[in-house]
């Protein structure tokens, strides 16, 4: 009978002794789904000919220079979303990704398809801001300029910077001119 009744106890102590732990989480001890993170670029595609009217690139694959694994694989899509990379924190940064697209032709009746590959090259300095205890720091990118690398048969026309500081992806922070 003592044994039955110390065994009720230590279920109750043990019990109470869970309870009062998740009682006394602090509600920052959990990085909420909701808080921001570390940002992506955030690219929109216009038409040249219109440059107020956004424009869809057709079948656009992306690599990371130098990485054979696709951002963006096979999409037809008027914007893109692109990891930054970050070499060192407060110096000058770079990051340069392949934008290729496919282009339908016809000569003599013969339908056809060619891809046009583009190299952009993103500069920018990344910088550590601290978000809470629990979600740790993001980085944001500051003073951000873009360049198209120039070939005989460029896609791209015009590459405008938007925001020179990438701190959220609430909007583009380059358009792209096609």
């Amino acid at each position: 009978m003592k044994l039955i009744k110390a065994l009720q106890n230590s279920k109750t102590l043990i019990s109470l002794l869970i309870i009062l732990s998740l009682w006394s989480c602090e509600r920052d001890d959990i990085c909420a789904a909701t808080t921001a993170t570390t940002p992506h670029l955030i690219i929109r595609f216009y038409n040249i000919d219109a440059i107020t009217e956004t424009k869809t690139v057709r079948r656009m694959n992306v690599t990371a220079e130098g990485n054979p694994k696709f951002i963006v694989n096979d999409k037809t899509t008027d914007s893109i979303i692109l990891p930054l990379r970050v070499d060192a924190l407060d110096i000058l940064n770079t990051s340069r990704f392949v934008l290729t697209r496919d282009q339908d032709y016809a000569t003599d009746s013969i339908a056809s398809t060619v891809s046009n590959a583009d190299i952009i090259e993103i500069k920018y300095t990344p910088e550590l801001i601290y978000v809470s205890r629990a979600c740790g720091y993001k980085s944001v990118f500051n003073d951000i300029s873009a360049r198209r690398e120039t070939d005989s048969t460029n896609w791209i026309i015009n590459i405008e910077v938007i925001k020179d500081t990438i701190n959220n992806e609430n909007a583009a922070h380059i358009n792209i001119y096609h």
